[in-house]
């Protein structure tokens, strides 16, 4: 079982080119997460969701505070699917989900093929990136992310730059593999309706990098966006998400 410890993080940005003063990603961020759990992040841009994920993987340096990702009390594996696929375009589709592996095996080709079975595309294992349309690609990323058997997995707005219905069915296919494997995920979004179809638990950040809410979703899986009691919790976290527009505009803290 893994756990993910985050304790008064802050991520400053120095002046630069661009932004000729400082920039505050995080703002002394504490939360946690435990267990065979799906906890989407939310927060208009500017609330730090992207540079959360990237010290979670290592990928950067908080200012101060902590992150500590273990599992049976040693550093967990990570799995990071990004917002792009990142896929070798000189490499087939298992190659590419070979490359991030030190070992290399029949059986874990035979693991490869399996997880591209789960996000159906078992057809096109020998094919290359560029003959793959970007939903496609973006399935392989996922199932590369879930054949390192990562304990901890991070997912950054994985969907954001497909059209709704690919969007949709990859949402559907993540669940599938989501339900079968219950990794410990952390997943950024955007997207009310992505968050309240795939998470157990919303964690709302405000601009700044700050905690504003905590939302639990006790709803039934596998979710569609159609369902009732799954559109009623969207409004009510678009209604908790309006109310934290408001509060930065007047200048509250938290609920």
């Amino acid at each position: 079982m893994a756990t993910v410890l985050i304790e008064n993080l802050t991520k400053v940005y120095p002046p630069s080119l661009n932004h000729p003063t400082q920039v505050q990603a995080l703002g002394g961020l504490n939360m946690s997460v435990t267990g065979n759990v799906f906890v989407a992040i939310v927060g208009p841009s500017g609330s730090g969701k992207t540079t959360l994920l990237n010290i979670v993987a290592g990928v950067e340096r908080p200012t101060s505070g902590s992150v500590r990702a273990l599992h049976e009390g040693v550093p967990a594996q990570i799995g990071y699917v990004f917002q792009e696929p990142r896929l070798l375009p000189w490499r087939t589709v298992v190659d590419n989900m070979l490359y991030v592996q030190d070992r290399k095996s029949d059986q874990l080709r035979r693991e490869a093929e399996f997880y591209l079975k789960m996000v159906g595309l078992s057809e096109v294992s020998h094919l290359y990136p560029s003959q793959l349309s970007g939903g496609m690609q973006q399935r392989v990323g996922i199932a590369r992310a879930f054949l390192v058997n990562p304990d901890v997995l991070l997912l950054d707005e994985p969907f954001s730059h497909l059209d709704s219905l690919t969007g949709r069915a990859l949402r559907d296919y993540l669940q599938r593999i989501w339900l079968q494997t219950r990794k410990t995920a952390l997943f950024v979004t955007h997207d009310v309706t992505e968050a309240v179809e795939l998470a157990d638990r919303i964690v709302m950040l405000r601009p700044g990098g700050v905690a504003y809410d905590d939302i639990p979703i006790d709803l039934p899986r596998p979710r569609r966006p159609d369902d009732p009691a799954v559109r009623d919790m969207q409004a009510e976290v678009i209604s908790r998400f309006d109310a934290m527009g408001a509060a930065v505009r007047f200048g509250a803290q938290s609920r």
